[in-house]
């Protein structure tokens, strides 16, 4: 079973490592959790994100070159 901390922890280490100038897209931050079955968390993943995104601790950005119905990546904000 995935929980939302792990989703959160994941986003935000990955926005660490990236920091505020590379993206991440949301099937990485998945494939991190769950190599097997990371189709199964994206809209997990999206809830999350959208609740960091209210926080101010990422952002998101469009992107043509992530599959699916949300066409965004995410990055670090600047100074979080």
């Amino acid at each position: 079973m995935v929980f939302a901390e792990d989703i959160r922890k994941t986003i935000l280490k990955l926005a660490e490592e990236r920091g505020p100038d590379n993206t991440f897209g949301p099937s990485e931050v998945a494939q991190r959790i769950d190599q097997g079955n990371h189709q199964d968390l994206i809209e997990q993943v999206w809830f999350v994100a959208s609740v960091l995104i209210k926080e101010g601790k990422i952002t998101s950005t469009p992107s043509d070159d992530e599959p699916g119905s949300k066409p965004f990546r995410f990055k670090k904000v600047a100074g979080s």
